[in-house]
């Protein structure tokens, strides 16, 4: 058993923090906290696509989030929990300082 305390990346740092991963031939997960500054966009241009399944727990603060042809495709706020399909594309407006907890599934 490992066991640590939850913390957020500060400004300073990168904005991801990873606490733990497993990994084995047909499995990886991991988790870890994220910091997102008020008045960014993530990524800076285009979207991503992650090769993982994302659960994320906005644990704090207010992201718009963005279909591919720029419209608004919803709000994340404090206490929602959002699932993300692995290649499925992601891109952000965030409009409050914002910490969330993720899983990433793969």
């Amino acid at each position: 058993m490992e066991i640590k305390q939850i913390t957020y990346p500060s400004p300073e740092e990168d904005y991801n923090k990873p606490f733990f991963t497993i990994k084995n031939e047909k499995l990886e997960i991991q988790f870890g906290t994220v910091f997102l500054k008020k008045g960014t966009r993530i990524p800076e241009k285009g979207f991503t696509r992650h090769d993982s399944h994302e659960i994320s727990i906005i644990q704090k603060g207010k992201i718009e989030m963005l279909n591919e042809d720029g419209s608004v495709r919803g709000y994340l706020k404090t206490g929602d929990v959002v699932s993300i399909n692995a290649l499925e594309a992601q891109a952000g407006n965030v409009l409050e300082d914002t910490q969330l907890m993720y899983t990433l599934i793969k």
